[in-house]
């Protein structure tokens, strides 16, 4: 997401949405056509699609007549987007913003707060917070009919928020990534890293592995996810990209990053103990 200005979103008072609209007013059929969405945009890799992302300077909602008494955590995400949502928006090639797609209040709110104060934080995403803070932070974000989206984030700290993003992944009841594409996203990096010498460092990809083919592959693949999921992981990535950039700060490069989210975005319950597997998925 980049800092150029806002988009002119729609007003609160806009009409519904239309059938074809990547919101719905009711919880998705559980299947949802490809078409419901548009693709990500047609550019040469994934970073260039990051970086078309901008933050979003209002916290959005697509429709006001939500569901009363459903919370978030642990709820599936194309069921709880219904009534706790946030427009994220895309630059196309002519420097104009347009919807692309919604993300969980949750999401956004943590994801903006933490690039505002916290890509500099040395352990963030790896270190604690406050246990009884976060307790108050999922309530909020759980409690209808606003579900945090009016949360000041006076009294936290940025380790609460980035312990409720990941609890909020970790609780979905499927990854971001469904277990019906589970081995399909596995299945480019399979065979290409090796484990190091060293203890400190991580698997590092073996010298024939074609990185551009990989990419194509993972772009083809992420056109494949339902429309929500796919939104909700370009949004994640473009969060990890921006704390990766910083790493000589932070300390959390991009395979510390991917043992720490990799539970929330790749996961299946039958490789759960077992490290290679596990190794494999970041």
């Amino acid at each position: 997401m980049t800092s150029a200005a806002p988009p002119q979103h729609p007003a609160a008072s806009q009409q519904p949405q239309q059938p074809n609209s990547p919101y719905p007013q009711q919880p998705p059929a559980p299947a949802q056509p490809q078409s419901a969405v548009s693709p990500p945009p047609n550019k040469r890799d994934l970073k260039s699609w990051w970086k078309g992302f901008k933050l979003p300077s209002k916290h959005q909602e697509a429709n006001d007549n939500r569901p009363q008494g459903q919370g978030i955590f642990g709820v599936p995400l194309r069921q709880s987007i219904t009534y706790a949502n946030v427009a994220i928006s895309l630059i196309d090639e002519n420097e104009k913003s347009y919807i692309y797609g919604y993300v969980p209040i949750v999401v956004a709110k943590c994801g903006v707060y933490l690039k505002e104060k916290a890509t500099e934080v040395e352990g963030i995403f790896r270190l604690s917070g406050s246990e009884k803070r976060i307790k108050e932070l999922k309530t909020v974000f759980d409690s209808p009919d606003r579900y945090g989206k009016g949360l000041v984030w006076d009294g936290y700290t940025v380790h609460d928020a980035a312990n409720v993003l990941r609890r909020y992944l970790n609780d979905l009841p499927e990854p971001v990534v469904p277990l019906d594409l589970y081995e399909k996203f596995r299945e480019p990096l399979r065979g290409a890293t090796r484990q190091p010498a060293g203890d400190g460092d991580g698997p590092q990809f073996v010298d024939n592995f074609d990185m551009d083919q990989a990419i194509a592959r993972y772009q083809h693949l992420i056109t494949e996810l339902p429309p929500l999921n796919r939104q909700l992981l370009l949004y994640i990535l473009d969060l990890l990209a921006v704390f990766a950039a910083k790493s000589d700060q932070n300390r959390m490069n991009s395979q510390n990053l991917a043992a720490i989210f990799q539970p929330g975005m790749l996961s299946h319950p039958n490789h759960a103990m077992a490290p290679e597997e596990y190794r494999l998925n970041q």
